[in-house]
């Protein structure tokens, strides 16, 4: 009961936004079902009038058909009740078009709206989100995983439809013979509660299977691309292959198991109509030979009903058993957009300009599931100056970088920008006066132009040059098959490292931030591309604050200061010639690299 109460509540979070659109496809799934139901109605008095056996003046339902013909003006029965048969086939041909149309459309934009949620909810979730997630889970999620809506649709309208239908041709059993009646309801109950619990125990199970396959396929996906690298220079492309076709394999398991039970129902559905029509034929034939002529239009009526209502049944185990197994996408979408999804909090304030220094006041700050990273940093970076940040690997160095870009949040302690908390600060206006470049360059598929605008508008050719030649970029781009135009290649696949590295700095140089911060920017290029995106910093750092994290401290002999970390506190600080002459952790940092 607990599991059909979440059911409805999830089925209904979809579809209360859109509470027109749903009165409009309920509507129009009356009409379908109501005139589809008419049709059938419509056989007895063609076969009364054919047979000239009419005996349906006590009921109800053939006496509002018969009503219903007597309007056209066509003397003859047999032809005003074909006439109208076909008028109202007609209509319900239309309606159904119309509701077919206005479903679909109605569906791809449900699944469009969500996919567009459930990513402007990733994308707005703060760093911590993406570090807890699998990628590959997350491109499910918000790729296919929507895209079951329309199947929730599609099942829950033709339900309505399917019900209507049933109802009337129920009723319209029930007028004809009773006893007949009873027996297709007794059919009717059997089979819902055969493909009640076909549902909640093969297609739930088996969907929540599929789903979780395929997100583990995704998730192999995404790592295999983009460790393609790795994975064949550490030859490991047959374990990749194994764990792929292993998710492939529990997927499709799945799948067929879904598909086959969804399947099987109605032709064994099938057999049972074909069954119970033969065998009811044949009693009439023995039972009461004497009027057989005259029940050949109840008998027509009730067998053309059979046929009608009983696949209907099939249909709606059928569709109950899809809205089953899209289920657990839509529990996941459901999750996902209900779930309170933490991200950075913005702040009231803009920052117009960066006047006179960042200070870390008594900072301090541990990753989720980790010790503690940093503990108690109070420091100042000044405006105009070159401050270096070095320390062995793990020491807190990157995160100073992340809590100064508000990926995290500071557990305790403050850092203020100009004496303001960095948290009073609109984001945006703080991130527009800082550049970045991390030693993990991140270069799109696209055009060098592209990648240095980061596909923003607003910059023209002659700013996107400037930054460019402000990370000495410019010459090797115009020797590029199309200059600004040549498309890079995955990851930037056609570039060296080092030119891919120096379009990182023109990303950042476009903006034409007061504060710029290189984080290891040099780390994994060699000798010759390293020496020309240092030159480049080095170039940048006369006119611009900025704040190095250097692991070769050979670069940063000439900053205007150093800050030395060690097990996530600041051990020392100052020039390098001043720490050098101290011979502390700096000089044992330095003579290590020497030797």
């Amino acid at each position: 009961m607990e599991k059909r109460k979440n059911s409805f509540k999830i089925i209904w979070f979809f579809f209360k936004p859109y509470k027109l659109q749903v009165l409009v496809l309920v509507i129009l799934s009356l009409l379908v079902g109501a005139l589809e139901a008419t049709t059938v109605v419509a056989i007895y008095p063609i076969l009364s009038a054919a047979f000239d056996t009419w005996s349906g003046q006590g009921n109800v339902i053939l006496w509002l058909f018969g009503a219903m013909a007597n309007l056209l003006p066509i003397e003859d029965a047999f032809i005003a009740y074909c006439v109208l048969f076909l008028l109202i086939a007609l209509l319900a041909f239309v309606v159904k078009l119309i509701s077919i149309n206005f479903r679909v459309k109605f569906g791809a934009s449900l699944a469009k709206k969500n996919q567009s949620e459930v990513f402007n909810k990733f994308i707005k979730a703060d760093y911590q989100y993406f570090i807890d997630h699998k990628q590959g889970e997350l491109i499910y999620n918000a790729t296919l995983a929507p895209q079951q809506l329309l199947i929730l649709i599609t099942g829950v309208t033709e339900l309505i439809s399917q019900a209507i239908l049933s109802i009337t041709l129920i009723l319209l059993l029930f007028s004809l013979s009773w006893r007949g009646a009873v027996a297709v309801l007794l059919i009717g109950l059997g089979y819902h509660y055969f493909t009640k619990y076909l549902g909640k125990r093969v297609s739930y199970y088996s969907g929540k299977g599929e789903m979780e396959a395929l997100r583990d396929s995704n998730v192999i996906l995404n790592e295999a691309i983009s460790g393609i690298k790795q994975v064949k220079v550490f030859a490991t492309a047959e374990n990749w292959i194994d764990r792929f076709s292993s998710a492939m394999k529990k997927r499709w398991y799945h799948f067929i198991k879904r598909s086959i039970w969804q399947l099987v129902p109605t032709p064994v559905l099938m057999l049972i109509l074909y069954l119970s029509i033969g065998i009811i034929a044949l009693l009439i034939k023995i039972t009461a030979p004497a009027s057989f002529t005259e029940l050949i239009p109840i008998f027509g009526t009730f067998a053309f009903a059979l046929f009608r209502l009983l696949p209907i049944m099939g249909n709606v185990g059928f569709l109950t058993m899809g809205i089953m197994g899209a289920l657990p996408d839509c529990e996941a979408i459901y999750s996902i957009r209900s779930d309170k999804i933490t991200h950075i909090r913005d702040g009231e304030k803009e920052l117009s300009s960066f006047k006179s220094d960042i200070r870390f006041d008594n900072v301090s700050f541990t990753y989720k599931g980790r010790t503690k990273t940093i503990e108690g940093i109070s420091v100042t970076f000044q405006k105009g100056k070159t401050t270096a940040i070095v320390g062995r690997s793990g020491v807190g160095k990157t995160t100073l970088i992340n809590l100064l870009l508000r990926l995290f949040d500071v557990d305790k302690g403050e850092i203020r920008i100009d004496g303001v908390n960095l948290k009073r600060y609109k984001l945006s206006s703080w991130l527009n006066n800082v550049g970045f470049v991390s030693q993990d360059t991140f270069i799109l598929n696209d055009t060098v132009e592209n990648n240095i605008t980061f596909r923003s508008d607003g910059y023209s050719g002659e700013e996107v040059i400037k930054a460019a030649k402000c990370a000495d970029a410019h010459s090797f781009i115009t020797e590029l098959p199309n200059g600004y135009d040549t498309f890079v290649g995955d990851k930037g696949m056609r570039l060296s490292g080092g030119q891919a590295q120096r379009i990182a700095v023109a990303r950042a140089m476009i903006r034409e931030p007061e504060i710029l911060i290189f984080d290891e920017a040099t780390n994994n290029l060699d000798n010759i591309s390293e020496a020309a995106v240092q030159n480049a910093i080095n170039e940048i750092s006369k006119d611009h604050t900025v704040i190095v994290v250097a692991h070769r401290l050979s670069t940063i002999v000439n900053t205007d200061k150093i800050l030395v970390l060690e097990d996530g506190r600041v051990v020392e600080e100052g020039t390098h010639k001043e720490l050098m002459e101290n011979r502390g952790a700096y000089w044992e940092l330095y003579q290590s690299q020497a030797m």
